[in-house]
């Protein structure tokens, strides 16, 4: 992974559909853009910065998240979010997130997304032994 990527940043823009409301076991709770939505699209957002930057046999696993979901969009409503890397130590890369509606003027969710930063080779091992528990 290039190491000079502080500051890099990845916008995308979203509109709130009916099947993004919160919705849990079937039931709609409220008619707004869910928390797993905005969470979805921070994970999306925060990939996208990181992908034009790996090396060879470069790739990334989710390590965590952390988004505080303050305000709420209506169906229909356009909305963004922006992913900008605010420090990566070689092996873990965080990213700040904010997500915005209204033109930016309404913020609906600010917070952080940590990625692992691996060879492929070690996630496939990995992935190997998640399955290998299954079946054990």
């Amino acid at each position: 992974m290039k190491k000079d990527i502080i500051g890099q940043e990845y916008s995308l823009a979203f509109t709130v559909q009916s099947d993004m409301t919160a919705t849990l076991d079937g039931t709609e709770i409220h008619p707004v853009c869910s928390t797993v939505t905005m969470v979805y699209y921070a994970e999306l957002a925060a990939r996208k910065v990181i992908e034009p930057f790996f090396d060879t046999g470069d790739q990334a696993i989710g390590g965590g998240i952390n988004l505080k979901h303050t305000g709420m969009a209506a169906l229909g409503e356009e909305i963004e979010i922006n992913a900008r890397i605010v420090s990566f130590d070689g092996r873990i890369l965080v990213c700040e997130i904010e997500s915005t509606a209204n033109n930016g003027e309404f913020i609906l969710c600010k917070g952080t997304q940590t990625q692992l930063i691996l060879q492929q080779e070690i996630i496939n091992g990995l992935i190997k032994k998640a399955y290998a528990r299954l079946h054990s």
